[in-house]
């Protein structure tokens, strides 16, 4: 054998053996990276992660999916807004859509608009300025009206509550209130307030909302009742209440109602979510049982400085409502101790 060929084999043996040293080294890596995940914040083996939520260990719920709705105070043409930083369009209702896909179930979780929270704060570049405490509705203000200005609110809400994922998110301007009450053909409500005017709308009274109605009953705040936010919040809820098992019977009777729904309702909406995440939702409401979530207790004040008015979650209870929503107890989990 010439030297030639024997510095040839010499070299593939080499280039084997250096391939070979390759392959164990990424395998043990591999393995130790395994173990190292394994064990990490886990619980005699388990390999899940323990967190302490209002006082009890508890497990991540699986397969959770958050979306959140957002009614802003704005009118015309959501899709050609242009919005410089801080102007006065907000978001005034704040909703959050929990669907649990593996125990079957879904909460609808109603936040203030007033709740204090903390946001970075991004100048018209994106460039974040510095962090601030302010209400959540001024969170969507920041943006440019449009995406940016949703992603915001997203981020305040999952910072409230302790950094929960948000899957997707619609706002829709007040403009639309109009446009998904004629979509249903109206919804009924017991009026428990007073408004002013002729709106039709008598306290006591069980009122089959026309499409003005519905604008009037869901926005009206100053003039109606109190004035608050949290008495506005209760009519919010109480059209949603009205409102969802009427959308599911029609996409129930019409298999184009979602996209049709979406197409009227396009100009007026800015999300990040397909038809397709729609129509999901809407099987979820149909099919799935509703949950019920106790109110997350709070205190108001109003600034003395802004004349604007502060919630403060109560941090015991907001807790109660995230573990209830997003955690299971450790021990409704099998013991993985037990299997063979």
């Amino acid at each position: 054998m010439n030297d030639r060929n024997r510095k040839a084999k010499l070299n593939k043996k080499s280039m084997v053996m250096i391939g070979a040293a390759f392959l164990i080294v990424l395998a043990v890596a591999a393995l130790m990276y395994y173990m190292d995940h394994r064990s990490t914040g886990t619980s005699e083996g388990s390999g899940k992660k323990v967190y302490t939520i209002d006082g009890e260990e508890c497990y991540k719920k699986q397969n959770i999916e958050t979306y959140l709705f957002l009614g802003v105070d704005a009118a015309g043409d959501s899709k050609n807004t242009k919005q410089k930083k801080n102007q006065s369009v907000q978001c005034d209702s704040v909703i959050l859509l929990v669907i649990d896909r593996v125990n079957k179930n879904f909460a609808i979780l109603p936040l203030d608009r007033d709740a204090m929270v903390s946001l970075e704060i991004p100048d018209e570049d994106g460039n974040i300025l510095g962090e601030n405490t302010m209400q959540l509705a001024l969170a969507y203000a920041y943006g440019d009206g449009k995406e940016q200005s949703c992603e915001l609110a997203e981020d305040a809400v999952s910072g409230l509550l302790h950094d929960q994922r948000i899957d997707g998110y619609v706002s829709l301007s007040m403009d639309a209130i109009g446009t998904v009450n004629h979509l249903v053909g109206g919804v009924d409500v017991t009026v428990t307030d007073d408004f002013a005017g002729e709106s039709g709308l008598a306290s006591g009274q069980t009122v089959h909302l026309s499409d003005a109605q519905a604008e009037t009953f869901v926005r009206g705040r100053k003039s109606v009742g109190d004035g608050t936010n949290e008495n506005r919040m209760n009519r919010q809820q109480t059209y949603i209440e009205a409102l969802y098992p009427v959308v599911i019977d029609h996409a129930k009777q019409d298999n184009n109602f979602v996209s049709n729904a979406r197409k009227k309702l396009d100009k007026y909406m800015v999300t990040n979510m397909t038809d397709s995440d729609f129509s999901k939702i809407i099987e979820a409401l149909s099919s799935d049982k509703k949950i019920n979530v106790s109110d997350i207790k709070y205190s108001r004040t109003i600034n003395k400085d802004t004349g604007y008015a502060e919630v403060e979650y109560d941090e015991g209870s907001l807790e109660s409502v995230i573990k209830k929503l997003f955690y299971e107890p450790v021990e409704e989990w099998p013991d993985d101790s037990d299997e063979e």
